[in-house]
């Protein structure tokens, strides 16, 4: 999935507010599957990893698409009236949202342009990439772009096939031919509800599917090629959350498989002696038996996770020929009876140690007594 461009101009109107809605609802959706889903999973593995911080855009979201007093049905609910007014609901976005940390009024922007408009020409969102004023003089009538109901009415009853698709949705709304248009404005689909209803059925869908993210980064203002501005670069990883992804992957484990996986790789390989090991003891064996080092990959509760680049080399391992497993299978069998007389010893250690603890006390008690 290819994050949507997050917009800001001079002059930012519906269309750059619908567009960058769209960012945040896709921003949430990438913060909850690379951020927060995978720091979920290292805290219920018990890797005991820092926990990355990043921001939380689910406040800007609840702003916009909120019931009754998000901006969409602001919006919408001004657009039915009978004399609607563009200052009228840039009040009353104000007016349900006060106090709101994402809202804002135009003088309070960075930019001399945005500060010369008055509080009821537009308003400023705290976007999680940065703060976009919105000129809300056009809102009002690039959202209400819907089709006269009769018109609507008279091609989904037409011959040629493909406008009678095009308008097949509205035929099947109104259920027969003789279907009687209904009047006045509470009836109309605006623009945004359209698209807000849109974009969520995407979420839905990507949100119940694996995904994998393209980020696209400007290399410079100028479009020109050859040419990176790292300031510039910087600052759109920033804006997108790149940098908290980048540093849960330097901590972090983004390969992981379960024991029970890896060991069935092998399970055909092994000795019945040996094919009696539990799946975990036996991927701690191999990897003991390898000679990794334990930074290149972590033990969890149910999976084993490896630094980036590192399960490259099991993959290679998957695809050994069986002399090369037969030899992996003996190096497994040695460091098994190796480790269980280091466990034989230190066992052992134990019970001497523990008797000498116990004489010891014993002769303390005895001198007590006599004392």
């Amino acid at each position: 999935m290819d994050i949507a461009g997050f917009e800001y101009f001079k002059h930012n109107s519906f269309e750059q507010f619908c567009i960058n809605y769209c960012n945040e609802k896709l921003q949430q959706v990438f913060n909850e599957r690379i951020l927060r889903e995978e720091q979920l999973l290292y805290e219920k593995e018990g890797l005991g990893l820092k926990h990355i911080n990043y921001i939380d855009n689910s406040d800007c979201i609840a702003l916009l698409e909120g019931k009754s007093t998000g901006i969409f049905d602001l919006l919408d609910e001004e657009s039915k009236l009978p004399k609607p007014s563009s200052t009228h609901f840039t009040e009353s976005v104000y007016v349900h949202n006060k106090d709101h940390f994402r809202l804002a009024v135009p003088r309070k922007s960075k930019l001399k342009d945005d500060r010369e408009l008055r509080d009821d020409e537009g308003f400023l969102i705290r976007h999680f990439a940065g703060a976009v004023c919105y000129h809300t003089g056009a809102f009002i009538e690039k959202n209400n772009d819907a089709l006269h109901n009769s018109l609507q009415s008279l091609m989904s009853e037409a011959k040629n096939n493909l406008i009678r698709e095009m308008f097949q949705e509205h035929a099947q709304s109104n259920g027969t031919s003789s279907y009687k248009p209904p009047s006045g404005k509470l009836t109309f689909v605006s623009v945004g509800g359209k698209f807000r209803n849109q974009l969520n059925e995407l979420v839905t869908k990507l949100r119940s599917t694996g995904t994998h993210f393209i980020r696209c980064i400007k290399p410079n203002l100028h479009m020109v090629p050859h040419k990176f501005e790292g300031g510039h670069i910087l600052s759109q990883l920033r804006c997108s959350g790149m940098a908290s992804v980048l540093e849960l992957m330097q901590q972090g484990y983004p390969s992981r498989t379960s024991f029970t996986e890896l060991y069935n790789i092998y399970q055909h390989h092994l000795p019945p002696k040996l094919r009696r090991l539990e799946p975990r003891m036996f991927c701690r064996t191999l990897f003991k038996a390898l000679g990794l080092s334990e930074t290149d990959y972590k033990f969890g509760s149910s999976k084993v996770f490896f630094r980036s680049g590192k399960f490259a080399e099991f993959d290679q391992l998957m695809k050994s020929d069986p002399e090369h497993l037969s030899q992996l299978v003996s190096k497994v069998a040695k460091w098994v009876v190796i480790s269980r007389w280091k466990m034989f010893q230190w066992c052992a250690l134990s019970v001497i140690k523990c008797k000498f603890e116990f004489y010891q006390r014993q002769h303390l008690m005895s001198l007590i007594k006599s004392s």
